[in-house]
């Protein structure tokens, strides 16, 4: 072989050579995770973050946060993608040298954000107060029930004597802006946040009305509004109706109260309305079920934390042995439906109206430094058939819808309809 003719093989093997090694390195330097960023890339993003994390484990309030998290979660969390979501949260703040307490916020609402729960949240001090205010049955505000449909806020029921019937809010209504501010999309609790506020603070109310050209404004005073926690009254044939819109702390003996008053009126049979109830406390739900059950299974709960997986079960005796309709909606949710599925699971209601909301969780409120909380889920909650109705809801034995606005209440008709078959026992289907 002439000299010549090394070289030229020499020259092919070595880009032979070149190309080989390139089938191995070329993957390597562009192997890209699953987010499409490449290994390199993932290094800088760490480095990127380092000082926040590093930050955010030496602060004593975050490091409680996320052991509560940890501990108390229906499921178990990977602590080190808690972490680096919190780190991405706070990483522009701390950048931009924003206050110490502000940063430590945005941390802990992106831990929880980060669990991917809609019912878990970073409460602020405001919206701790709400929810104590629900919880209590009282709070600031111009005194309206509303529900979401179609991505509106409509507004359900307007109460009696408050600011909002003075105002003529009527039922029906839809809130386009509250103070100036666009609703259209928001989520309920924070249209509610924003109608509330101190005593005695005005809020003006941007309403579209079907019938009316244009966006109708209302500017109302805010006064403290006291829930009618239930209110009754005895229908024609023997029909006693029973409307709860809480579950609050004492909801349950109230509700004892108000049935031995509708038997001593004479009421044989019992329409109860949960369609405006969004819930509250599990507790009252559960000694509620109770006065309608002998025995059975009310509901079942399973968590991670010691007390979150029991069962409760119904004790003998019972306050209410008549024929019973439940009315549901959308809006119906949380207690409503653990007392709705042991009613109706245990043959002792039937449903009338829309599937319920399907939250089928339990939370609990871990209290935080400056007024704040954790509001985590720590347990679901199970029918006493054995179904989880999270993101499902309790479809009624008869579906029934109303009119978006105005018109008869044809669910309430048809609830009639219903529980006099049973009074008189004859079939309702």
């Amino acid at each position: 072989m002439s000299r010549r003719d090394r070289i030229i093989v020499t020259v092919a093997v070595l880009l032979s050579a070149a190309v080989l090694a390139s089938c191995f390195l070329v993957p390597a330097l562009l192997t890209r995770d699953e987010n499409g960023s490449s290994a390199a890339g993932r290094n800088v993003e760490k480095d990127l973050y380092g000082a926040d994390r590093a930050w955010l484990r030496s602060n004593q309030v975050f490091r409680n946060a996320l052991d509560a998290v940890k501990r108390d979660y229906v499921e178990e969390a990977d602590e080190g993608a808690l972490v680096e979501a919190a780190a991405r949260g706070i990483h522009r703040l701390r950048s931009e040298g924003a206050p110490e307490a502000e940063i430590l916020e945005r941390g802990i609402s992106s831990l929880i954000d980060a669990l991917d729960d809609p019912f878990s949240d970073y409460m602020e001090p405001e919206e701790l107060k709400m929810l104590d205010s629900q919880l209590s049955a009282s709070f600031f505000g111009v005194g309206i029930s509303m529900t979401q449909s179609r991505n509106e806020t409509r507004v359900e029921k307007v109460l009696e004597g408050t600011p909002a019937e003075e105002a003529g809010i009527q039922s029906g209504d839809v809130v386009v802006t509250v103070d100036g501010t666009d609703v259209k999309g928001m989520n309920l609790n924070d249209v509610v946040m924003l109608i509330r506020g101190e005593k005695d603070t005005q809020v003006t109310l941007g309403i579209r009305r079907a019938g009316e050209s244009g966006i109708l404004t209302f500017t109302m005073r805010r006064a403290e509004i006291k829930l009618p926690v239930i209110t009754t009254e005895m229908r024609t044939g023997g029909v006693g109706y029973l409307v709860l819109s809480d579950w609050s702390r004492d909801s349950a003996d109230l509700l004892r109260e108000e049935l031995d008053k509708l038997k001593g009126a004479g009421a044989r049979g019992l329409i109860l309305d949960l369609r405006a109830n969004p819930g509250g406390l599990l507790e009252p739900a559960i000694k509620a079920a109770d006065l309608f059950l002998d025995n059975g299974i009310i509901v079942s709960s399973r968590g991670r934390v010691a007390g979150t997986t029991r069962t409760y079960s119904a004790e003998a005796g019972k306050s209410w042995d008549m024929p019973v309709v439940i009315l549901t909606s959308r809006a119906s949710a949380s207690s409503s439906e653990i007392f709705t599925a042991a009613l109706r699971d245990n043959q002792r209601a039937v449903l009338v109206g829309e599937t319920t909301f399907g939250k089928g969780s339990i939370q609990n409120i871990l209290r935080q430094p400056g007024g704040t909380a954790l509001r985590i889920t720590v347990a679901l909650y199970y029918t006493p058939s054995g179904i989880s109705i999270n993101d499902e809801g309790i479809d009624p034995d008869l579906m029934v819808r109303n009119p978006a606005v105005g018109g008869e209440d044809l669910q309430l008709q048809e609830a009639e309809r219903v529980v006099a078959a049973l009074m008189e026992g004859r079939p309702w289907k």
